[in-house]
């Protein structure tokens, strides 16, 4: 039996929770009788929360009606800081928030400080909890490396219908265990990833549209998550798969990125096993016309590609067109193993003397970290930092004074680059509008134990 048939796979039990949620005779009498909360911007939070008598904020009603089962609905309008919103704004476990068929018009619009277990502290619009559903939504966080979702451990969530625009960071984030199945969904014109799958997450992500994004999807740790039918286009890379995650694909279109369709990079800690198809369950996957490689496997181990329009010239690294069973297996269940190296995409930075534009990946600290080489594009060059509109004005900068100096920085920030300025040679590792943001990345290196400063951007 496949894995798709299995009573544990992610895909099967993201079925049974959405034909649940569709389905009311399947499920308790409590869940038939949802209750339903009223928000608008018109509204007051001194009211009941009735369809006449509207919340002003989500924020005040989730306060008075954290129930399990209950609905959200938002009236079309914007919910903000402006507005009176609290943020991250945090669903509650089993309920719904909902807008309208198509997410227009109702837009959440912000973040706040979200201390993560995994992740330090972060800034994010909605933290939703188990059981929990979205649906018919815009999602923006404009603040400095700001999420939209953040999955946390959260299990059967479902994302649905919406549309995650002009996120500074990913539109959404799932770590720990989560478990979501992410529907019907726009992801565009966020600066890092539209999605990050990482630690041991899994669930399945379907007739999505990524573009004009940092990364359209980034999978990495041990998540095992599924892409089926999703359409990754123009962005700068369709899809990243690191460390030791095992993602399957099934019939997703990816075309036209700047630079690759798919990129497979390998690490000390162990190579990822993506999942494109073999002869029992062909991948019908379709990559054509990105710039550098359709396919870039960086790694030693082929790739299993059955049953995909490929075409292999423009496929850079190993591939297994004849592989007879997925390359899932019990490995990471049976390896506790700390999680290893986390590639997401951070900012786009432009570096002087017009040399090339490229995507700064962080790592997370890991034992003994190896990072593998990337090829980087050429691409337009940017004057203007992509996360404010703003023209660039502070410069992150490491003086070097020894060999171990400079690895230690690339560890942190693989792609940072030699400067030399008034004699002294430097490394700079970032270049920010504002200097809370620039202040940011000063903190992180320090507690990396490395000496940063910041210098104007000239």
């Amino acid at each position: 039996m496949t894995k798709f048939l299995s009573l544990t796979n992610p895909i099967f039990t993201n079925a049974i929770f959405v034909l649940a949620m569709s389905m009311p005779s399947l499920v308790s009498a409590q869940s038939i009788t949802q209750k339903i909360v009223f928000v608008s911007p018109q509204g007051s939070d001194t009211v009941a929360g009735s369809e006449t008598q509207a919340f002003r904020t989500l924020t005040a009603a989730i306060a008075n009606n954290p129930e399990a089962g209950t609905i959200f609905q938002l009236s079309a309008g914007i919910y903000s800081e402006a507005t009176g919103e609290s943020f991250p704004i945090r669903l509650p476990q089993g309920s719904t928030l909902r807008g309208n068929s198509n997410g227009t018009n109702v837009v959440i619009n912000g973040g706040g400080r979200f201390v993560s277990p995994t992740f330090a502290s972060q800034n994010v619009a909605i933290a939703a909890a188990n059981n929990s559903r979205i649906e018919g939504i815009t999602v923006t966080n404009s603040n400095p490396r700001g999420y939209g979702l953040w999955l946390e451990s959260s299990r059967n969530v479902v994302v649905a219908s919406n549309s995650f625009i002009g996120n500074t960071h990913d539109g959404i984030f799932l770590t720990g265990n989560a478990n979501a199945y992410i529907n019907n969904n726009l992801f565009t014109g966020n600066t890092g990833s539209g999605i990050s799958a990482l630690g041991t997450s899994t669930g399945e992500i379907r007739d999505n549209k990524f573009e004009n994004t940092g990364f359209g999807l980034s999978i990495g740790q041990q998540s095992q998550v599924v892409l089926t039918n999703n359409n990754i286009s123009r962005n700068v890379d369709g899809i990243i798969i690191s460390n030791m995650a095992q993602p399957t694909l099934r019939g997703n279109a990816i075309a036209n990125n700047q630079r690759n369709g798919l990129v497979i990079l390998g690490s000390a800690n162990g190579s990822p096993r993506p999942d494109l198809g073999t002869t029992t369950s062909q991948g019908n996957n379709t990559f054509r016309d990105n710039r550098e490689y359709d396919i870039n496997n960086a790694t030693t181990i082929p790739l299993a590609a059955v049953g995909n329009q490929i075409n292999r010239s423009r496929v850079k690294g190993l591939l297994d067109l004849n592989v007879s069973r997925s390359p899932i297996t019990n490995a990471i269940a049976a390896n506790p193993a700390p999680l290893p190296i986390l590639v997401t995409p951070s900012a786009i930075n432009t570096s002087p003397n017009n040399s090339p534009t490229t995507i700064i990946i962080e790592r997370e600290y890991s034992p003994k970290p190896t990072f593998p080489s990337y090829p980087v594009a050429t691409l337009p060059a940017i004057t203007l930092d992509p996360t404010t509109g703003k023209p660039f004005q502070y410069r992150v900068i490491v003086p070097v004074t020894s060999t171990f100096v400079t690895q230690r920085v690339k560890t942190i920030v693989p792609a940072a680059f030699r400067l030399s300025r008034s004699g002294k040679t430097m490394l700079q590792v970032g270049a920010y509008s504002d200097r809370p943001a620039a202040n940011e990345l000063v903190q992180k290196l320090s507690q990396s134990g490395l000496s940063a400063e910041i210098i104007p951007f000239r």
